[in-house]
């Protein structure tokens, strides 16, 4: 059973956006998360090439069985380079299936359709067990529904970010696609911790 809450992976990255990252810090929070019931764990192979992948890889070393990897392909999403995208992924977590692989961005430069049959390949070899997206809007959406079952559509929601209430979201329930939300804290803005606009950081 997935855990209401998940771990987003992508700070263990690193680099320009996040910072230096201390990766044995970065396990530690992977194990307590498990500790405290969390197993849900999203990342992609975009997070600093591949390195937030690595990092998760290693905090599950030996606790695979307890853990449900959500990762994601962007870029190139035509045939080839999906399967090759996928099998990086799978050497990065040191795992030989992933729970759930989602396309992270549209891209309207390469036939959708094209994408999703290298997914179904990819299913059918049992190298991931469900397909998602990230940031489909209502037509990317509406086109996919023709062409494949979706688990989740991955959207920015949160109590300051809400438009995905208008359109996209009715779509994905009609549809029994879940919504994972992502940002819900505001990168940090709502967690409680300041208390006026003017204690929040300007990189917020």
């Amino acid at each position: 059973q997935v855990s209401v809450m998940a771990l987003g992976c992508w700070p263990f990255a690193g680099g320009q956006f996040w910072g230096e990252q201390d990766d044995n810090d970065s396990i530690a929070t992977v194990h307590a998360a498990l500790d405290a019931g969390i197993n849900f764990f999203d990342t992609a192979e975009a997070y600093e090439k591949g390195t937030s992948e690595r990092v998760l890889g290693r905090a599950l070393v030996g606790k695979r069985d307890k853990a449900i990897i959500a990762t994601k392909v962007a870029g190139r999403l035509h045939r080839e380079g999906v399967i090759t995208a996928c099998e990086e992924s799978l050497r990065n977590l040191q795992t030989d299936y992933i729970d759930l692989y989602q396309i992270h961005w549209p891209n309207h430069k390469i036939p959708l359709a094209e994408t999703v049959a290298a997914l179904h390949h990819l299913r059918d070899q049992g190298k991931i067990r469900a397909i998602g997206v990230s940031n489909f809007a209502v037509q990317d959406f509406t086109e996919l529904m023709t062409l494949t079952d979706c688990e989740t559509n991955q959207m920015p929601y949160s109590l300051l970010w809400r438009v995905i209430e208008d359109e996209i979201k009715p779509l994905c329930m009609q549809h029994n696609t879940g919504i994972l939300c992502y940002s819900s804290l505001m990168q940090g803005l709502l967690t409680g911790r300041y208390a006026t606009a003017d204690e929040v950081p300007d990189n917020i």
